[in-house]
């Protein structure tokens, strides 16, 4: 069996893991109520017999006016919300490129992750060297069609924990790839490029954010950006299978995701 690591931690209002620049998480309105369905479920299986029940459930469970019903929520959430991903649209006014046109596969494969904890105490630009000394200790090298996951341990030391801090955890400068690095991905051919931090650049230089998403420029494909990752540090091997999708959200800038690390 492979053992899932989940990599995107609970939505709730108000939640610490975001950049200060984005609402502070989602909003939840309840729609519909256990307690005031009960009252349908009364008269509908008083008329029609309630549903057979199976494995013990208690008799209760096919009456009316039990407490019991279903529920639903409205939920306000932001399209960069916790762990997301960044479409084209977030930097290209113009593309068509939304959140919605995001294919599947670059959502998906196999990832390499590369640790920069010992460099990320405090912000931290990292280089190509970095990149290329953290390649060495592993023993491995991003090939083309990876996905690059950036270790700074930053998210598992302000954004959950006890030491939960928004502003400390959101801080720009923080650690982030420096302004140089995009033309190492692109000469890697990688499709995705995740981090556990708000945000992929080191500062708002934002070279990253517009080398990656705006390729459509010159006739070729985006590398897609995925932020605020957590639980980096439960996976144990430097490879493994990523998994990210986003909701096809149309018009929109980017998409919250459900990320995952698979490891065989």
């Amino acid at each position: 069996m492979p053992k899932i690591i989940d990599l995107t931690p609970v939505l709730e209002e108000g939640m610490v893991i975001n950049h200060p620049y984005h609402p502070r998480g989602p909003v939840i309105f309840l729609n519909q109520r256990h307690d005031f369905i009960q009252y349908f479920y009364e008269n509908f299986w008083g008329k029609n017999g309630g549903p057979p029940l199976f494995d013990g459930l208690d008799k209760k469970w096919a009456e009316g006016a039990q407490g019991h019903g279903w529920c639903s929520e409205h939920v306000l959430i932001h399209t960069h919300l916790s762990t997301h991903i960044d479409a084209p649209l977030h930097y290209d006014p113009d593309t068509k490129l939304d959140a919605s046109s995001i294919p599947l596969e670059k959502c998906y494969g196999s990832a390499i992750m590369l640790d920069f904890r010992h460099l990320c105490e405090e912000p931290y630009a990292i280089t190509i060297e970095d990149l290329e000394e953290a390649e060495r200790k592993v023993d491995d090298k991003v090939k083309e069609d990876d996905i690059v996951i950036i270790h700074t341990g930053w998210a598992a030391k302000w954004a959950y924990g006890p030491n939960a801090d928004r502003w400390k955890y959101g801080c720009e400068p923080g650690p982030g790839l420096h302004k140089d690095t995009p033309k190492w991905f692109i000469d890697r051919k990688v499709k995705l490029v995740g981090i556990d931090h708000p945000n992929l650049d080191y500062d708002q230089t934002a070279s990253c954010h517009v080398n990656f998403l705006v390729r459509e420029r010159v006739g070729k494909e985006p590398i897609y950006i995925v932020e605020n990752l957590v639980n980096l540090e439960k996976i144990s091997t430097h490879r493994f299978t990523f998994i990210g999708f986003p909701l096809p959200f149309k018009d929109g800038s980017g998409s919250p995701i459900r990320a995952a690390a698979i490891i065989d």
